[in-house]
């Protein structure tokens, strides 16, 4: 979708992209107020806490994350 819109990230180098995205998340965090949160998302984080903190579901390490990652990007 944002190659489309701005088709020149396409030509960008990786080092220039990573800067972007800095510079980008710098400039939403300083408007974070004005973020309108999805509904339920808050209640959908806390149960989710709530399970955790019991023992219902467990955390996944880095490793595994990251291979999940990888295998999305491959897909």
């Amino acid at each position: 979708m944002i190659t489309e819109t701005i088709p020149q990230l396409r030509d960008m180098r990786l080092n220039d992209k990573f800067q972007l995205a800095v510079e980008l998340w710098d400039e939403v965090l300083q408007h974070e107020a004005e973020i309108d949160e999805p509904p339920g998302l808050a209640a959908l984080l806390e149960q989710r806490l709530t399970d955790y903190r019991n023992g219902q579901t467990t955390g996944k390490s880095w490793e595994e994350v990251r291979s999940a990652i990888q295998v999305r990007k491959q897909s």
